[in-house]
């Protein structure tokens, strides 16, 4: 049944016959990856996935590490982190003294709060699209400090990129001390206008940090030319990466401000060093970020990138045709990246006591791997689009859906 909303007519007539999925950049790529093929993953968007040629140079990344310990991590660290630190400059538009390695974006986040100082009544602000870690380790911090943890409502559906500056902006005070925006939101699967809202607060004092967890691998990205004051991403997603594999850039301005979140042995030794040396952790998922890059690399950023967008957009029109139901972004895609939300039919929240639950069920009846997200008070599945993913899975998920609305 449709959306019931007065902007569903905005989205025009979308019920006509959908085009062909996009064709594969090859054929069996998921045999490049170490998939158990009895199940069907939709979900790359929450941990990625390796692929096998990425993995076997991580394990030999560790074998490499482990066979001098002391040589390769004491002293030698930091030259064997320079290649990577490289690589994964230039392709994210990054200078190498500009950015530090962390496990995830969430932990580049924690890293920027806590080495913020907030005032009593200063405010942090993002939106009801933040991704729930991000979410709770502001609120944390507003509470150590005082300070005002502030969420501007953007419901759904959101038609133009206009819209969500106009709400962020709307909802900036003269308190506001910092912004937390997506570049990709979790939930909703959005593609934000980072670099607009970027402009706006830099004119009006207010830094903004720019949550990309999704990002790297996913959109073509400047970061410097962003304009944000900090940017954090994950690698071990989209460029597929192994696990533990991400960044925090920082602008010039404030990197002798920032700390990671494990300070250790090279306090105000420089940033680059502090962030090199985080305590004992596995190094060899940050050594092998390159590799990674580079493996994608050989059918072509573009072409994985144009690929994936593509997939994403046919799949969020099928989806919506399928189960009836109007779409919370434009149809054609245009604020999609390599994933899609969609509304599920209003019969499922009926037969399960939680979107956890209904996940589950179509793990265990079905096996299809695939988030169901609560937002708004709607249900939604969330489908990720990676190179190794065909328009069968997804014909199957649609399917699934189908048959439970059925027996409603």
């Amino acid at each position: 049944m449709p959306l019931d909303t007065p902007n569903a007519a905005s989205v025009g007539h979308f019920h006509a016959q959908i085009p062909s999925a996009p064709a594969p950049l090859a054929p069996r790529l998921d045999r490049l990856w170490i998939f158990d093929r009895s199940y069907t993953f939709l979900n790359h968007g929450s941990f990625g996935a390796c692929p096998r040629a990425v993995r076997e140079a991580y394990i030999a990344t560790q074998d490499r590490l482990e066979s001098r310990p002391i040589e390769m991590i004491g002293r030698r660290i930091r030259e064997l982190l320079q290649p990577s630190r490289l690589r994964v400059g230039e392709f994210l538009g990054m200078q190498p003294d500009s950015f530090g390695f962390v496990t995830n974006a969430t932990e580049g986040v924690n890293a920027v709060l806590r080495s913020m100082e907030f005032k009593a009544g200063d405010e942090l602000l993002t939106t009801s699209h933040v991704y729930n870690a991000v979410r709770n380790t502001m609120k944390f911090r507003a509470r150590q400090c005082g300070a005002v943890y502030v969420e501007c409502a953007l419901p759904l559906p959101i038609m133009d990129p206009a819209q969500v500056t106009q709400a962020v902006m709307g909802a900036c005070t003269e308190r506001t001390r910092l912004v937390v925006i997506d570049q990709v939101t979790s939930p909703t699967a959005l593609v934000f206008p980072v670099a607009d809202i970027a402009r706006e607060c830099r004119a009006r004092g207010i830094e903004i940090l720019v949550d990309a967890a999704h990002v790297p691998g996913m959109l073509e990205v400047n970061v410097e030319a962003i304009g944000a004051t900090y940017w954090t991403g994950n690698l071990h997603k989209w460029c597929c990466a192994p696990k533990g594999c991400a960044v925090l850039w920082v602008d010039p301005a404030f990197r002798n401000v920032i700390k990671p979140a494990t300070v250790s042995h090279f306090l105000d030794e420089g940033f680059t060093a502090e962030f090199d040396w985080q305590g004992t952790r596995d190094l060899a998922a940050w050594m092998t970020a390159g590799a990674a890059i580079d493996f994608m690399a050989q059918f072509g950023w573009p072409a994985v990138r144009a690929h994936n967008q593509q997939m994403a957009a046919w799949v969020h029109r099928m989806l919506c045709q399928r189960w009836e139901l109007e779409p919370v972004s434009p149809i054609d895609g245009s604020m999609l990246g390599s994933m899609c939300a969609v509304p599920l039919p209003a019969e499922i929240p009926s037969q399960f006591a939680s979107p956890a639950e209904f996940q589950e069920a179509l793990y265990r009846d079905h096996l299809i791997e695939i988030p169901i997200i609560e937002f708004g008070g709607r249900w939604h599945a969330r489908a990720s689009a990676q190179i190794y993913n065909h328009a069968e899975q997804y014909d199957r998920l649609a399917q699934a859906v189908i048959e439970y609305a059925a027996h409603a």
